[in-house]
């Protein structure tokens, strides 16, 4: 089995001659986060065939009843920057040739380059992978460049022993009538707080501002709350989270094209709305500027706020590890506090990919083999803890996974029943990517790596950094994401 440890870059100009120009907006990530959209060639609409591309098809079977695959190459890439987390990869990769007779090539991307900037540079190569471990959004950038395999057939052999993966996930992984990823976790954003400091639980915008102004009355140096000003992916996904829960809307389908709608009303005053909010709330920060989700994840493990919005619960989990006394009293709020409405929450999933262009029929055979109960448990209980929380309720609601759960070192140190459970039946049931629009979008949008993109960065800087009206700047906004929209479409 070849190992590979990948720490070259890839450029962004290379990158977007590559897979196009909406895969330069999305790069920039997920925080950890493929027929065309207007055709069925390259991948669409054929379902999980093993005719799906690439050469090295294989019928026979071993005497498991595996596919013999003697000889075969697999080039799997996924990231993974500690020990244990390549050990458990290397382990299944392994087992995956004992069983099959293939040649896994596993190749963990560590520093300086990201997983989607690694799979550019192979498809410029002319040589595709045949797996590797993508966040959904990142799947849909791959998607519309019509460089991935759909997964139908795979699902449904996973499903015959781990059952359907939770609802809202299968929600977001099948697009125009293909599954396009096996996913393994996902998570969604809250909004943390100290309860220690104020019995305000700030479960709705307006309790949210009612608890910092109590935090910042009181006689220490705790701000009542953290509002970063940002660009970049932390920023969209902030942007999307509070978004969600105003009954807010980016875009639409009109015509059988996405067109930008958060400017129209009666999006444009649940927007205005969010805009004035996160102004308002910067009275009780500190300054915010050039902050990323490094600086957001630690904001109350240091001391200086109280409350913070981030993508998971590792502001909690950040207390804890650094040990501070107050990492049992930081409560939750799944799914982030509720403006005009508190039935979704932005979030993601991760799991296998698999691509035109190799050979798929291994792809696909590997990816299958993974996604069982045992690895997937031993995954995540390694892979960032309560985080990431299982697609599968098979697995979620196992005792191996719960008790595997409750003796980390993680989940003794400052964490309670209760609070996990909330966290993670929220994010069982609230989970909304991008591509799903808060429930408004239907078909799912598979162009919402344009999100990723100065437009929405821009628009919440010009009200928060530079004081404008945000009545004033939302139609230029507006415009210049639709621009963006449209050249992803193109």
């Amino acid at each position: 089995m070849a190992m590979v440890e990948n720490l070259r870059n890839v450029s962004r100009r290379k990158a977007l001659k590559a897979i196009g120009g909406s895969a330069a907006v999305g790069m920039s990530g997920l925080a950890g986060c493929s027929g065309n959209g207007d055709s069925d060639s390259n991948g669409g609409g054929d379902g999980d065939s093993s005719d799906g591309g690439g050469g090295g098809q294989t019928t026979s079977n071993t005497e498991n009843g595996l596919p013999d695959l003697s000889g075969e190459d697999i080039h799997f890439i996924t990231v993974a920057q500690v020990d244990n987390i390549q050990d458990l990869w290397r382990g299944i990769a392994s087992d995956f040739e004992d069983a099959t007779g293939a040649n896994m090539e596993v190749e963990f991307v560590t520093t300086g380059v990201s997983s989607l900037d690694r799979i550019v540079q192979l498809i410029q190569a002319g040589d595709p992978p045949e797996v590797s471990i993508q966040s959904f959004g990142e799947a849909m950038i791959l998607r519309n460049r019509g460089v991935l395999t759909p997964l139908d057939e795979t699902y449904e052999r996973v499903t015959e022993s781990l059952g359907d993966a939770t609802d809202v996930v299968q929600n977001i992984i099948e697009v125009e009538g293909n599954q396009w990823m096996l996913p393994f976790f996902h998570n969604i954003s809250t909004f943390t707080y100290r309860s220690d400091l104020s019995d305000v639980v700030p479960d709705t915008w307006e309790k949210a501002n009612e608890y910092a102004r109590e935090v910042e009355a009181l006689d220490n140096d705790v701000r009542g709350t953290y509002v970063p000003i940002m660009t970049g992916s932390p920023s969209t996904v902030r942007f999307l989270s509070w978004l969600w829960t105003n009954d807010g809307s980016v875009t639409e389908w009109q015509d059988d094209r996405v067109q930008i709608n958060f400017h129209e009303e009666p999006y444009r005053e649940r927007t205005i709305e969010l805009l004035n909010h996160l102004a308002e709330r910067q009275q009780w920060s500190p300054a915010g500027e050039d902050s990323g989700w490094a600086t957001t994840q630690n904001i109350i493990q240091s001391g200086q706020v109280a409350s913070t919005w981030y993508a998971g619960i590792r502001t909690k989990n950040a207390a804890i590890r650094n040990g501070r006394d107050f990492a049992q009293d930081i409560e939750i709020v799944p799914g982030m506090p509720a403006g005009r409405g508190n039935d979704a929450a932005e979030g993601s999933a991760e799991g296998f990919v698999a691509y035109q262009g190799g050979n798929t029929e291994a792809a696909k055979a590997f990816i299958q083999y993974a996604t069982n109960q045992e690895f997937l448990t031993d995954l995540l209980l390694e892979l960032s803890p309560v985080q990431n929380i299982p697609s599968w309720p098979t697995i979620k609601q196992s005792d191996r996974y719960l008790e595997g759960i409750r003796s980390t070192d993680i989940y003794q140190s400052g964490w309670t029943d209760e609070q996990f459970s909330d966290y993670q039946d929220e994010a069982f049931s609230k989970l909304t990517h991008k591509t799903m629009e808060g429930g408004t979008t239907e078909p799912p949008n598979p162009y919402t790596s344009a999100y990723y993109s100065e437009p929405i960065w821009n628009l919440q800087n010009d009200v928060l950094l530079s004081g404008e009206d945000p009545a004033d700047v939302i139609d230029q906004r507006a415009e210049e994401l639709q621009q963006v929209v449209d050249d992803a479409q193109a």
